[in-house]
């Protein structure tokens, strides 16, 4: 296995707030003091831990292609950085392309990592294909290997037209590019892609979607995705991992976790007048998300989930809404997909029902 993780947990320690840049700041011998006084009395702290991910238990094949998903301070953030030997986790065992975790500085040299805001470790003064060069020559790379794999890598990414533009002159998507064309200069055995669609167009969207399955497909990578966009994911994915607030929520292939919904239906309603309903939505309602849309229309985007096992379910849902004045300009009733999965444990976890 390329990844095996077993109960991996991490908990950050809590933090006494800081006072830099008030009143308030410590500075001189009494900042040493402070210092001195928290070292040897960890309780110091005024913030509790962060349990940031508990119980992990995961393992992912050699060119399997393996989806992270989850909401914001579901944990997300916290596995990657354990997979890219960039943290080390409070407990639990496990490797990495045949590495311990506890080796984290191995653990670097097996993986290629691209982040969200990793355009921002680029050389700014230097130009697309500069920086390619200057970091396959960082890492030990052949001048003429790197020149290879640079070239092949910019061709890859549809940046050989802009190669010669210093960083400085790319549109964020661009230098999201580059530093995905960064990753491709090392065969590794992993790739960790934390949310590498953003900032990109459609056009290359789909580009690199199509990129990411051949290095899995071609070169035999196995590749860890992780980003917002669950429809994405599901298109490339083995199978994916769900997160909710530090736990594991669903482990799985697309058409497993999907098959959690099979007795659900999903109705997508545009509505305009009443802003919502007083009464209670209809005994087949399981969940109600209600998002005001942007603009001068009075707009309101419903997503209703319905029982799919009792009949007139859509028809009780379209009369509980017109009670309250609402009035229908859109619906569409559709089969749950893997964002729908998503969103369901997400609202779990939070105790909510509706929204």
């Amino acid at each position: 296995m390329t990844i095996q993780l077993q109960g991996v947990r991490k908990v950050y320690p809590g933090r006494a707030p800081s006072l830099r840049g008030t009143k308030l700041e410590i500075q001189g011998p009494a900042l040493w003091i402070r210092n001195a006084l928290q070292a040897v009395r960890p309780t110091a702290a005024t913030t509790p831990p962060v349990a940031a991910l508990a119980n992990c238990t995961l393992s992912v094949a050699p060119g399997e292609i393996f989806g992270i998903l989850g909401p914001n301070g579901s944990g997300k953030t916290t596995l990657i950085k354990i997979l890219a030997g960039l943290i080390r986790p409070t407990a639990g065992v496990g490797q990495v392309a045949g590495v311990p975790l506890a080796e984290t500085r191995a653990i670097r040299r097996q993986v290629s990592y691209v982040s969200t805001t990793g355009w921002m470790g680029l050389e700014w003064a230097l130009t697309a294909e500069e920086n390619l060069h200057f970091f396959a020559r960082l890492s030990g790379m052949p001048t003429a290997l790197a020149k290879h794999r640079s070239d092949e890598a910019l061709r890859a990414l549809d940046l050989w037209a802009d190669r010669a533009k210093s960083v400085s002159a790319l549109s964020n998507g661009m230098r999201q590019r580059v530093i995905m064309a960064r990753a491709l200069l090392w065969h590794t055995p992993m790739v960790l892609l934390d949310e590498p669609l953003v900032g990109l167009d459609p056009h290359h969207r789909h580009a690199l979607l199509q990129l990411i399955e051949g290095l899995a497909r071609e070169r035999g990578q196995t590749v860890v995705i992780s980003d917002h966009d669950a429809e994405a994911v599901a298109t490339l994915a083995d199978r994916v991992l769900l997160l909710a607030q530090g736990q594991v929520a669903g482990y799985g292939t697309v058409t497993d976790l999907v098959e959690r919904l099979r007795d659900r239906r999903i109705v997508d309603l545009i509505t305009t007048g009443a802003s919502a309903p007083d009464a209670v939505p209809p005994a087949a309602v399981s969940r109600v998300v209600r998002r005001p849309r942007p603009g001068p229309l009075g707009q309101v985007q419903w997503q209703v989930t319905v029982d799919a096992r009792q009949s007139g379910a859509l028809m009780e849902v379209i009369a509980w809404l017109e009670r309250a004045g609402v009035t229908i300009t859109e619906l569409t009733e559709r089969a749950p997909s893997l964002q729908d999965v998503l969103a369901d444990e997400a609202l779990s976890a939070a105790g909510q029902v509706t929204a």
